[in-house]
């Protein structure tokens, strides 16, 4: 408005200054050529005016190696997504002082400097979102779709009487199956979103040397070679009772009764993890019996092998469960007397021998420290006393592992 009227005064002082002259006939200017004067002056004075200038400079673009590639990510940009295929090939870039936030399907997974994402391990496949912020305000964002292809992890040395962990990671609808030569057919259960995990069983027995493991995850085939290390067993003499040895190790009937009622149950293998690592030692007391020992009873020749470990301790003592689980046996057999026999996912099982009393009943869940029995010396014992074992379907291994580690 003020340009406006500006133009206008200008014209009126040019009209002033005509000089005065006797009435004549004037042209009298068109209306519409002093209305195009005054909008083309209005119209320069308005183009001579300065472009207004930004008071803060664009923010410059962080420069990404990524999916094997640098890419420009610029400042508040709409997402981008960029493909992985590589551990190695994860976002990395240099901007110090730099915080990261990643999300994987809303859940955060990581928020640190960005120095710390070198540590950064995605768990699974799928797409995760980076967002960085630098001191100065500026905020970054882009997406990495992950697809890794499946990767196996086995521990290729092991002692005799010991349990390999496989794990698969990014293997969500992969079909996995195993073959070994140590006479067990690992099976893989879904651990996680993108994890699958088997148990491989090494006996006691099996002798020291290499033995070959093959996983076939999909179209690809993963090879192995499996060194077993020899473990030293204790060699124990052992005196029992003729007629107790009679009615039971030595009886037809009580191992034909094993066979019937336990063997089957062995084979089970639920496809949940129950467990929390590490194990619970059920009961305290001194070990009488080591796990794998070498025994010889009332001068048999013929040694046995023990498939736990002996803690010998006060007849009533609460006996607890190791860890979490489904009851599958909880009654009394001519052999191991009252016994319990626990599920703890995948075909990971316990066994309770021995026991006074029973507290609890096939088909009960149970929670690790529960109190399941109590400690007695019923069936092949010697006197009071809890034989805890701990097995792989059909094959004990050392339950120390799992007292002191987990498995």
């Amino acid at each position: 408005m003020k340009r406006f009227i500006t133009g206008v005064t200008v014209l009126a002082v040019a009209f002033s200054t005509l000089p005065a002259c006797a009435p004549q006939e004037q042209a009298v200017p068109d209306s519409s050529a002093l209305e195009q004067s005054i909008s083309e002056s209005i119209s320069a004075d308005i183009s001579s005016d300065p472009e207004p200038v930004s008071s803060q400079a664009a923010a410059p673009a962080l420069e990404v190696a990524v999916g094997g590639a640098t890419v420009s990510v610029a400042a508040d940009a709409e997402l981008s997504t960029f493909d992985v295929s590589a551990v190695e090939n994860l976002p990395v870039f240099s901007a110090p002082d730099a915080q990261c936030s990643i999300t994987w399907n809303g859940e955060s997974v990581f928020e640190g400097a960005a120095e710390a994402l070198k540590e950064f391990r995605p768990s699974q496949n799928g797409v995760y979102t980076y967002k960085v912020a630098l001191p100065d305000g500026s905020a970054y964002q882009f997406g990495v779709n992950c697809q890794f292809p499946v990767k196996i992890t086995v521990p290729t040395t092991v002692q005799q009487g010991e349990t390999i962990l496989i794990r698969a990671d990014y293997a969500n609808g992969i079909t996995l199956t195993a073959q070994s030569g140590l006479d067990f057919t690992p099976q893989f259960f879904a651990s996680g979103d993108n994890t699958q995990t088997a148990l491989l069983p090494v006996r006691y027995t099996t002798a020291p040397g290499a033995y070959p493991l093959t996983v076939q995850a999909g179209e690809v085939t993963f090879r192995y070679e499996i060194q077993v290390q020899k473990r030293e067993f204790e060699v124990q003499y052992l005196t029992m009772d003729p007629g107790t040895a009679a009615d039971t190790a030595l009886s037809a009937a009580a191992n034909a009764e094993w066979e019937q009622k336990i063997e089957p149950l062995k084979k089970i293998a639920d496809p949940q993890r129950y467990w929390e690592n590490p194990f619970l030692q059920p009961v305290e007391g001194e070990i009488t019996t080591e796990f794998g020992c070498i025994r010889y009873t009332n001068d048999d020749p013929t040694p046995t092998r023990h498939s736990g470990i002996d803690i010998a301790t006060a007849k009533g003592t609460p006996v607890l469960a190791s860890n979490n689980g489904r009851v599958l046996f909880a009654d009394y057999l001519q052999l191991t007397g009252n016994t319990i026999l626990i599920e703890h996912g995948y075909g990971l099982k316990t066994f309770y021998y021995h026991m006074d009393s029973l507290n609890v009943k096939a088909g009960d869940m149970v929670q690790k420290g529960q109190q399941i029995g109590a400690v007695g010396t019923t069936g092949y014992s010697t006197g009071p006393h809890l034989h805890f074992g701990l097995a792989v379907n059909n094959v004990f291994v050392n339950p120390w592992t799992a007292l002191q580690n987990g498995i």
